[in-house]
């Protein structure tokens, strides 16, 4: 299975009790001095039952982050 890299969210939108993450990641749309331009990379499709679920683990996930960041300094 492939991995993917993601910057950030674009849009979510609901349908049909599916929940489209839009994926971006940030690329240099020419030269090296140019902007930052969020681009979409993909579609997470899950379905809308699933959605507390995996949210209630992201935040899980962020909290140990920041315990973790915290501990170091």
């Amino acid at each position: 299975m492939p991995d993917l890299f993601t910057d950030g969210i674009r849009s979510i939108a609901v349908a049909n009790g599916v929940v489209r993450l839009e994926l971006v990641q940030h690329r240099r749309t020419g030269s090296p001095t140019d902007q930052l331009t969020p681009e979409p990379v993909g579609t997470l499709l899950m379905p809308a039952a699933s959605l507390k679920d995996f949210t209630q683990r992201l935040v899980e996930a962020v909290e140990r982050i920041a315990k973790a960041a915290s501990e170091k300094s």
